[in-house]
């Protein structure tokens, strides 16, 4: 690995943590406005509109970074601001997401039917920290929910990474002579 593909990995690294710090952060707001303005809102419709929305912002962050800063070497051909790019650039992210929700869903059956715990998927590494206090060090669902979570997070990132430098930023071809 080039020293400038080291670089570019890291550029790649801190655009995934500011998008899904984003994607995180709308999520939570969504879930903090519907629990103040319709706090009887069914769990499912307050699930499926805060992911919707964190996942907006979450890849409009991780396409303007990506575009401006990540891919530098990109063919200059490329027209990363056409309509049709952005559109698959969506698309691909949305694979990814749903790559994602199927590692955990994945873990939590093995969390439900192997370990014989509560299901991992209806809750968050905050609200289990905030149950058990400073236990959660101990606590056999804490680190259940954390091991899912960082697969759940690895594949997303992995299938990213490839999907965006070989697919949608190709590096520009040397020119033979």
């Amino acid at each position: 690995m080039t020293s400038e593909n080291k670089k570019e990995l890291l550029r790649f690294l801190i655009c995934g943590v500011a998008a899904a710090l984003t994607d995180y952060l709308f999520c939570q707001l969504i879930i903090l406005l519907f629990d103040k303005v319709s706090p009887d809102t069914s769990t499912l419709v307050v699930t499926i509109v805060s992911t919707a929305v964190g996942f907006t912002f979450g890849v409009a962050v991780n396409y303007l970074i990506s575009t401006f800063w990540v891919y530098r070497n990109v063919d200059e051909s490329i027209k990363t601001k056409s309509p049709l790019f952005i559109f698959w650039f969506v698309v691909l992210s949305l694979i990814a997401m749903l790559l994602s929700i199927g590692v955990m869903m994945l873990c939590d059956v093995v969390v439900v039917n192997a370990i014989h715990l509560d299901s991992i998927m209806d809750t968050s590494i905050l609200s289990i920290i905030k149950e058990s206090g400073i236990k959660f060090i101990a606590d056999a669902y804490f680190w259940t929910y954390f091991i899912s979570f960082c697969l759940k997070t690895i594949v997303g990132l992995i299938f990213n990474y490839f999907t965006r430098k070989y697919i949608l930023y190709k590096e520009k071809k040397p020119v033979e002579s």
